[in-house]
């Protein structure tokens, strides 16, 4: 009885599930001691200077909520975001806020911010395992590159976001974690790779996150599940510490609730080049800070280029007429704002995606034997017979022999065709005078499972030219709950300033809808008691139960929503029996 509750008053300080961008205030209950003030980065610095919440107060609220809600069935399949939680979070919480009462400020930016990173971003107190049951314990000796500027900043790590496994897909399916639900409605697919991580940020795990893209793995998730996201221009942020899928054009991004955090955020981890990454002293142009550019006016007078087919390929359907209809609306808005719009066409853009893995192989074999990881050859992860990616041992063995070396021919050529794209979109920009380009993210609309119609896929330009991209969220399906339609905005080489000032300007007057609150369980969820290693243990085991039962011998990386929460609910009635039995022999 003590323990729920302890568990209904902490319930109480959480924020509610609402991705709206103004700030919500929650009832506190009699005598409680603080109040949060609303889901974003102002709102919870503001609470702390006014003394309403300790950093400890806060983080344990965010560790109810995540044991709350992440495996609730209480929609059908649970959201199921994360791999692993921080096991020194509280520890790091508390020596934020001996900081903050020794010095009088915050350490930065990011004080006592819950940030969740993705599955293969390194952590220095979490293993990194890219989604993989063959990488179960891997547990890098330092931080990546970007998370130790998280930490100095003083965010706060809250734990690892699930991910398509080893970053190979669009819906959120892995051996480590099973299936990841969409935040709006679990049981729609909640786009990939950074599919735990844009959940974990839209159903408020997390204030913010950051994740990967290759082929739009952080642009996909955001736009699926509400909230904003963009894949930073290539070498902006260092990709030292990321397990290196595809590193010829992979780049971390951040994942937010509003704009204006992925702004504080993208600030933190973009503003300092890596020493020991070529890649990120070339940039001619760093941005220390992109708060200025918050303007709510930018698209005033900017002309925007509407691309309509890509190397042949139409990225709008015009038979689809509902979706059609929230184009042709976001086009309005954007006009009322003050935008001038330009139909364009990439008839010479190349969005051949075959062989940018070319190199890969080394590149991963080198990060593997960086540190005492699990495995330390890709060969040895697809002997462990633990990977389904690649389609078995003998699948995954012909991927290393398929795959085109470091610095080989068509590696080569991979490198001169992003640049030659580059070349080919800058012309057509200058000619057109273009401020951005604009195309939608998936041209079914809403979240959906068919890649074929996703053109971050189909029409690589971001992708395949090394550009930056942001997501907005143009409208809404009129489903029984309302799902998201994105767009991108792609803008100039280290143009991230300019894309940031758009979207700001887009989401201040037209703010997204709010999402639907997350239904109170009837009952303590299984996790409420549990410690974090323990909490950590229960997700590795349903997600090595997934693999035995639906991914190991599957021709195709699928889990179905009704499988998924079949699993979820057996393991947690096996859990609770043995506790039962536990209890009765002691």
């Amino acid at each position: 009885m003590i323990k729920l509750i302890l568990l209904i008053f902490i319930i109480c300080f959480t924020f509610v599930a609402n991705a709206s961008h103004t700030n919500v205030s929650v009832p506190a209950p009699e005598k409680s001691i603080f109040q949060l003030q609303g889901d974003s980065i102002d709102s919870v610095h503001a609470a702390m200077k006014e003394g309403k919440i300790s950093c400890v107060q806060l983080v344990k609220a965010y560790l109810v909520r995540i044991k709350t809600y992440d495996l609730s069935l209480s929609r059908g399949a649970p959201i199921n975001a994360f791999v692993a939680l921080n096991p020194n979070i509280m520890s790091e919480a508390t020596s934020l806020d001996q900081y903050y009462q020794r010095r009088g400020h915050f350490k930065g930016p990011l004080h006592c911010i819950p940030i969740v990173v993705k599955d293969n971003i390194d952590t220095e107190d979490s293993p990194s395992t890219s989604g993989s049951l063959s990488m179960l314990g891997s547990q890098p000796t330092s931080n990546a590159f970007l998370v130790q500027k998280i930490r100095d900043a003083g965010g706060i790590i809250i734990g690892k976001g699930s991910m398509d496994e080893f970053a190979s897909g669009m819906s959120g399916i892995s051996s480590k974690s099973g299936r990841v639900g969409n935040a709006i409605d679990p049981n729609q697919n909640p786009g990939g790779s950074s599919a735990g991580v844009a959940a974990a940020v839209a159903a408020n795990f997390a204030v913010a996150g950051i994740g990967t893209d290759n082929s739009g793995s952080v642009r996909i998730p955001a736009a699926f599940n509400g909230v904003d996201g963009i894949r930073p221009s290539t070498g902006l942020i260092s990709n030292s510490g990321i397990f290196p899928r595809e590193n010829s054009d992979g780049v971390a991004g951040v994942i937010a609730r509003n704009i204006k955090d992925l702004a504080i955020t993208l600030s933190v981890i973009a503003k300092t080049p890596n020493p020991n990454d070529s890649k990120t002293l070339t940039i001619p142009h760093r941005v220390l800070t992109y708060m200025p550019y918050l303007n709510s006016n930018a698209f005033k007078g900017k002309r925007i280029g509407v691309i309509t087919s890509v190397g042949g390929k139409k990225t709008f359907d015009m038979n689809n007429q509902p979706v059609m209809k929230i184009f042709k609306q976001t086009f309005a808005k954007l006009r009322k704002l003050g935008a001038i719009l330009i139909n364009i066409q990439l008839p010479k853009f190349n969005s051949d995606r075959q062989y940018n893995a070319a190199g890969e192989v080394e590149d991963i074999n080198h990060y593997l034997s960086s540190f005492p990881s699990t495995r330390q050859t890709f060969r040895d992860i697809c002997t462990s017979d633990r990977t389904q990616t690649f389609g078995g041992v003998k699948g995954c063995l012909d991927h290393i022999q398929d795959t085109p070396p470091k610095n080989g021919t068509r590696y080569k050529g991979v490198l001169a065709m992003f640049a030659k794209n580059l070349t080919y979109v800058r012309g057509i920009m200058q000619k057109h005078q273009l401020t951005a380009m604009l195309m939608p993210l998936n041209a079914e609309g809403g979240p959906s499972y068919d890649i074929k119609r996703v053109n971050t896929w189909r029409a690589a330009v971001s992708s395949n030219s090394g550009l930056p991209a942001i997501t907005i969220i143009g409208g809404y399906t009129h489903s029984k709950l309302a799902m998201p339609v994105g767009l991108e905005l792609i803008g100039r080489m280290y143009g991230e300033a300019k894309l940031i000032s758009l979207a700001y300007a887009y989401e201040i007057h037209y703010p997204k809808h709010p999402f639907p609150k997350l239904p109170l369980p009837h009952k303590l969820s299984v996790l409420s008691p549990m410690s974090i290693p323990q909490i950590n243990n229960f997700w590795t085991v349903i997600g090595s139960n997934s693999y035995n039962q639906f991914l190991k011998q599957a021709k195709e990386q699928m889990i179905t929503p009704e499988q998924f929460a079949e699993l979820v609910r057996n393991q947690k009635a096996t859990l609770l029996k043995n506790k039962a039995l536990m209890h009765k022999h002691v």
